[in-house]
C-alpha cells in the first residue's frame, strides 16, 4: 500500500469538518458545539452527564471542553451546575434553546452522513464504520521498533 493512511484519515477529518462548519454556522454554532449538542440530546434522560464525560467522549483537553462550555453557555444552549452529589463535578444540560435546534442537529448530520456514505452499499457502509472505529482504538504503544 503506497497511501499514506495518517494523511487520508487528516484530510477527511478537516474536510468533513469544515463541511459541517459551514452549516453550523447558520445557526450560530460550530461542528464541535453541534456534536456535543447531539451528545447531550442521545444522553438526555438516559443519564446525566459532566464535564470529564465529555472530555472522554470527544477525546479533548479539560481545558478544551472548558472552552467549549464557556462558549456554549454564553449562547445559552446549554447550562452548568453542581452536582449535587460532589459540588467539584459540573453536570452540562441543554437548555430549551438547546434542545429545540438538537433535533435540527439531529437531522444535519444524518443528511451529512448519508451525503458521505452516498454510493457505498450497506455492506461496504459496514465495513467502513468498522474501519473507523478500529483506527479510533489504535494506540502505538508498544509499535516503536516499527
Amino acid at each position: 500500500m503506497t497511501e499514506n493512511m495518517g494523511k487520508l484519515l487528516k484530510e477527511a477529518y478537516y474536510a468533513l469538518n469544515n463541511a459541517l462548519d459551514s452549516v453550523a454556522r447558520r445557526y450560530d454554532l460550530t461542528a464541535a458545539q453541534m456534536a456535543m449538542i447531539d451528545f447531550l440530546r442521545l444522553s438526555s434522560g438516559k443519564k446525566t452527564i459532566n464535564q470529564r464525560e465529555i472530555e472522554q467522549e470527544f477525546n479533548i483537553k479539560s481545558s478544551t471542553v472548558t472552552l467549549l462550555i464557556d462558549r456554549m453557555v454564553a449562547k445559552n444552549f446549554i447550562v452548568r451546575r453542581e452536582s449535587a452529589k460532589d459540588k467539584r463535578v459540573k453536570e452540562i444540560f441543554l437548555t430549551t434553546k438547546g434542545f429545540d435546534i438538537s433535533d435540527v442537529i439531529k437531522t444535519i448530520i444524518q443528511s451529512h452522513d448519508s451525503y458521505v456514505l452516498n454510493g457505498y452499499s450497506d455492506a461496504e457502509r459496514d465495513v467502513i464504520v468498522s474501519f473507523l472505529k478500529h483506527v479510533s482504538k489504535i494506540s502505538w504503544d508498544g509499535h516503536d521498533d516499527q
